[in-house]
């Protein structure tokens, strides 16, 4: 029979034991906790794109609060139609008798009773041929020199080179369809070389203009900024944009954080406001001043109380946050109202005491004894701090009418590269994505100044382009 000392050394291993297992099996529910929530986050309660959520995509939920009204075009909607136009040409529709008489040109009885128009295109291979001229006369010689850009015995026109760029960079179609495309609507096919050589052509004739957007963004009071991969062949590269809502600059990096920054060159030059999420890397401009995206914010708080329940505090930061955009509006709508600052003070007010019940519901964990390094924080607490910490660029929004609520304008200039690399894939070179972002650049500028794509692209092979900016 065992003895006393025995005996209790026994239930001291089996303490420790107990203990050892009472530590695995907490570690363990924690790591199962971060799993399920990670397994829940989507697009619409997290930082994760929506090209992340597979098939199962969240039903997207808009910010905007429903206004009572019926859908569609209110009462005074100034409603559009198609304009009625010169017509090039008239074609008669006659009745069923008059259709072999000889004479219905001419009849009398013979009148107008209803018009309709139609309006189509016509798409048709045209081949000019240019004979330069030579003149002796007098004694005076004098030759005709070919046209500009024409160097080969047979070339591809301007506005077939045009069509060919846009359908690239707008329509995002891939090189050996688009070859077919111009095909069937020409019976040219070019190669798949000619059209890369045709889009580095452009992109070097785009290219002066594209490279003075970075100093007219530099005049800008407030700059978008954001930045996503792309497969450049086989390897991840980072497209980055900086933008207004009349300007859009592309940038092609191999880096994504502040080397990229560096490279590019933009923002540790800039001294206005930079509108981004909270990538530490925009901090990097630090003679400007920061605004941050609040739909990322909105996202976050979103999967907190929805994974967390009783995270009640993130509700109201979410409400809060909402209230202040609402409110700005408001002010924004109405600037000859004074009462703007005091309002927004006292917003900012409840947006403290929201985040004070937050740290309190959160603390940070006592230091573990023998463990090397600071507590870790948590994804709660580590939002909870970042909110405290970037208060002022969280709330810019509020007291700033030029700041918008949002980030949308860099993600909505981004979304269509995340389309070229689902629709078309990856870029077969550096020098072919560089193109394509120089053409992007260009196309999408002069879009938001009002242009057609295809005719700002022509006017530029053409000679005749130049861009003023608001």
């Amino acid at each position: 029979m065992p003895t006393y000392e025995e005996l209790l050394e026994i239930i001291k291993m089996q303490q420790a034991t107990i203990e050892e297992l009472t530590e695995k099996l907490a570690k363990a529910e924690a790591r199962i906790a971060e799993l399920e929530e990670q397994l829940h986050k989507d697009s619409h309660n997290s930082s994760k794109p929506p090209s992340s959520d597979g098939y199962k995509k969240p039903a997207p939920k808009s910010l905007r609060k429903q206004s009572g009204k019926k859908a569609g075009g209110q009462k005074g909607h100034k409603g559009h139609h198609m304009a009625l136009e010169h017509p090039d040409r008239v074609e008669r529709i006659y009745p069923k008798h008059c259709a072999n008489c000889p004479h219905r040109d001419n009849c009398a009885h013979l009148k107008v009773h209803d018009s309709c128009y139609v309006v189509d295109v016509t798409v048709k291979k045209e081949t000019v041929k240019y004979q330069m001229m030579e003149c002796d006369c007098n004694g005076f010689q004098e030759t005709a020199e070919r046209p500009a850009g024409i160097k080969g015995t047979v070339t591809y026109g301007t506005d077939l080179k045009s069509l060919i760029c846009i359908l690239n960079t707008q329509g995002m179609v891939a090189m050996q369809n688009l070859c077919n495309i111009i095909k069937g609507l020409t019976g040219i096919k070019p190669s798949v070389g000619t059209v890369a050589n045709m889009l580095h052509s452009a992109a070097g004739v785009a290219n002066p203009v594209v490279d003075t957007f970075p100093q007219l963004l530099h005049q800008k009071p407030v700059v978008h900024c954001d930045e996503t991969g792309a497969d450049v062949n086989g390897k991840l590269h980072y497209v980055h944009v900086m933008c207004t809502a009349d300007l859009t600059y592309y940038a092609l990096s191999k880096k994504r954080g502040k080397e990229a920054m560096e490279q590019i060159g933009f923002l540790p030059k800039y001294k206005g406001i930079v509108e981004h999420d909270f990538w530490q890397s925009y901090f990097i401009a630090t003679e400007a001043e920061h605004a941050m995206c609040c739909a990322h914010i909105l996202r976050e708080l979103t999967g907190i109380f929805e994974n967390h329940p009783e995270q009640v505090w993130a509700r109201e930061m979410y409400d809060q946050l909402l209230a202040m955009h609402q409110a700005a509006d408001f002010y924004n709508q109405h600037p000859e109202i004074t009462s703007r600052q005091h309002y927004m003070e006292c917003l900012k007010g409840h947006y403290d005491e929201i985040l004070e019940r937050g740290v309190r519901q959160n603390p940070i964990p006592e230091k573990e004894k023998g463990k090397r390094g600071k507590p870790k924080k948590g994804t709660i607490r580590a939002l909870i701090d970042r909110l405290i910490e970037h208060k002022g660029d969280v709330c810019r929004f509020a007291d700033n009418p030029l700041v918008p609520f949002t980030n949308n304008q860099a993600e909505r200039d981004l979304r269509m590269i995340k389309m070229k690399n689902k629709v078309i894939g990856t870029f077969r070179s550096e020098q072919g994505a560089k193109d394509f972002l120089i053409l992007k650049s260009f196309t999408s500028t002069a879009v938001k100044n009002g242009l057609t794509a295809f005719e700002a692209l022509r006017s530029l092979l053409y000679g005749r382009f130049s861009l003023v900016t608001e």
